[in-house]
């Protein structure tokens, strides 16, 4: 269950729909969010299983909070970041604390993950539509306008046999 959600938590999916063309190579991400608030889904697939969850992500400078959800909303495990460090709650178990989301990654999961990196994807702060991090080639596939800025709507990674989207639905955030 841990491997997974270290997964799930890489990206806060996709339900069975075909994806749209990538944007023209000129589009890029930005300017950067520096609050917001996305909700969506996570599609996840490791060979033959596949999983299915909601998000939602509220960001603000120094500090982010992901809840992960099943598809019919129930809480599975909360993920935040803060100046204290990182934690990850989850029901009925010990919560797990670091000083880093990298750091909380190697010691609740035993493989460092690019959280920081996909944050900064998600916020609009890294422009490019691909790149590589970890080990993981990530596809911003689609992306939306949101007031001046432009963000990515769908997300793909993949490292190994492990492939997930990222799919925003909403965007919400305070006005700039």
């Amino acid at each position: 269950m841990r491997a997974w959600l270290a997964w799930l938590v890489v990206l806060l999916a996709a339900a069975c729909a075909q994806l749209p063309q990538q944007p023209a190579a000129e589009t890029v991400l930005g300017p950067p969010l520096q609050r917001f608030t996305a909700e969506g889904r996570i599609s996840l697939r490791q060979g033959d299983r596949r999983d299915h969850l909601r998000f939602s992500w509220e960001h603000a400078p120094g500090s982010d909070a992901v809840l992960l959800m099943s598809p019919l909303g129930q809480g599975l495990a909360e993920l935040t970041r803060d100046a204290a460090g990182a934690r990850l709650v989850q029901p009925n178990q010990a919560a797990i604390s670091a000083g880093s989301l990298p750091q909380l990654a190697q010691r609740a999961f035993g493989t460092p993950l690019p959280l920081e990196a996909l944050a900064e994807w998600l916020r609009g702060a890294k422009p490019a539509l691909s790149g590589e991090v970890d080990g993981w080639r990530v596809v911003i596939t689609d992306t939306s306008a949101f007031r001046q800025h432009r963000l990515l709507r769908i997300m793909q990674a993949r490292r190994d046999d492990v492939e997930f989207t990222l799919v925003v639905e909403e965007w919400t955030a305070p006005d700039e």
